[in-house]
């Protein structure tokens, strides 16, 4: 069963409708997102957030590897080696959590969590709901196609808006052979060892 591998935010409420609370446009003009690190290596399963529909449609989670936590992807089409890879939501007419399948193997590091449209056959226009309370202090990052704007840190009223990567924690070869050594000796104090054949 997945779990939650990363969160920007806690869940605010949902059932909202477009224009009612705060909200982080995300379309073909506008893409959001945030950055986060990894200590151990994991599996995502799905990215995703709250989110709600503006004239509704697709957009797209992605996920781009980072030199370090003031890094940017490196390019605006998402088309450079350090994007690992892409799903397709649908916006919902209120607002709710929404996701879409991504499975990535991800080693210990940092990365953003990138949401937009027009790119990856997506054409949908809505919003990040701006209700989450912040965890932490999340590295929110937004950027603008052809506006002449790079990539850029998002202004603290941009804040509050929850980003979900979800997937499971990779055991670590050593706790395995750990476990296996330590089932084995609990076998042998038990007696139970290896039976030997019998000879006929």
């Amino acid at each position: 069963m997945a779990a939650i591998i990363y969160e920007s935010g806690t869940l605010g409420t949902t059932g909202v409708a477009h224009g009612t609370t705060g909200g982080t446009n995300i379309n073909p003009f506008v893409y959001a997102g945030v950055r986060f690190e990894l200590t151990r290596p994991v599996v995502t399963s799905q990215v995703g957030g709250h989110f709600v529909a503006f004239t509704g449609g697709t957009f797209f989670g992605a996920i781009v590897k980072l030199d370090g936590p003031n890094d940017f992807p490196d390019s605006g089409n998402l088309s450079t080696p350090d994007v690992f890879g892409a799903t397709t939501l649908t916006f919902p007419a209120l607002s709710a959590e929404t996701y879409g399948d991504l499975t990535l193997p991800l080693s210990p590091g940092w990365y953003a969590l990138v949401f937009g449209s027009g790119l990856f056959g997506t054409n949908g226009w809505g919003a990040s709901v701006r209700n989450a309370p912040d965890i932490g202090d999340p590295g929110f990052i937004a950027f603008q196609p052809n506006s002449g704007f790079d990539w850029s840190n998002y202004s603290v009223s941009d804040a509050n808006g929850r980003y979900v990567v979800l997937g499971n924690v990779v055991p670590e070869p050593s706790v395995i052979g750990l476990t296996i050594l330590g089932y084995v000796a609990f076998r042998l104090r038990q007696g139970i060892g290896p039976r030997k054949q019998r000879s006929v």
